[in-house]
């Protein structure tokens, strides 16, 4: 198990850039331009490794969002290239700070949509692509941190203070609500599992941010 904790600053990074993507069009020079689309960044900090009874910690100190990504409503295709030289750049001149995990959001048209579907949860291909990000951009890392931003619109304005999710998810993720807008962090993890060789999928992490409740309460 890993324990993930998102400092303060992290989180107005996440939030915007997925509001950006669901609230914005994004034009292109031939075309009307798209909104409510995904959107890509990368996590970084620094690890700690399990001492004593304690599991591993991931400290998420900063985010970068991927420009370069394709975007759609419905997935998100980062360049691995621009994974690869951010990683290069940030290790040659700030050796203090790691590559750490990614994030994306999940746009969704409603509140029922999301409901009907748990949009807050990884999908199959967000499965899939964890272990395979972890192998080919950070293969050094045993464990990497992996957050999913759930957006959607509400009727009508209002703020819900944050809260866990529910049930076997408390620990996993919170929800909120700000203006027009309902907000869902869920996290997620992959490691190297050294009886396949491989690289692994795992739920089975615990999301600390401590500082959300007083930022909407």
């Amino acid at each position: 198990m890993s324990t993930i904790f998102i400092e303060d600053h992290v989180v107005p990074q996440l939030f915007t850039s997925a509001i950006e993507a669901y609230e914005f069009l994004h034009k292109s020079p031939k075309g009307k331009g798209r909104d409510k689309l995904e959107t890509f960044g990368l996590l970084w900090g620094y690890s700690i490794q399990p001492k004593g009874n304690q599991s591993a910690k991931i400290i998420a100190s900063m985010a970068t969002v991927e420009t370069s990504a394709t975007r759609h409503t419905h997935w998100v295709a980062p360049d691995y290239d621009s994974l690869r030289m951010k990683k290069e750049f940030f290790g040659a001149y700030w050796p203090n700070i790691e590559l750490v995990g990614s994030f994306h959001s999940h746009p969704y048209e409603n509140l029922a949509e999301v409901n009907s579907v748990t949009g807050w949860r990884a999908s199959d291909g967000d499965k899939e692509f964890y272990p395979h990000f972890h192998k080919e951009i950070a293969s050094e890392q045993d464990s990497l941190a992996h957050l999913i931003v759930t957006i959607t619109q509400l009727e009508r304005r209002g703020t819900a203070y944050p809260s866990r999710l529910a049930n076997s998810e408390a620990e996993r993720g919170y929800v909120l609500s700000a203006d027009w807008r309902k907000i869902w962090l869920r996290a997620y993890g992959s490691e190297f599992d050294s009886d396949s060789g491989d690289y692994a999928f795992t739920d089975d992490v615990t999301l600390e941010i401590p500082s959300l409740e007083r930022r909407f309460s």
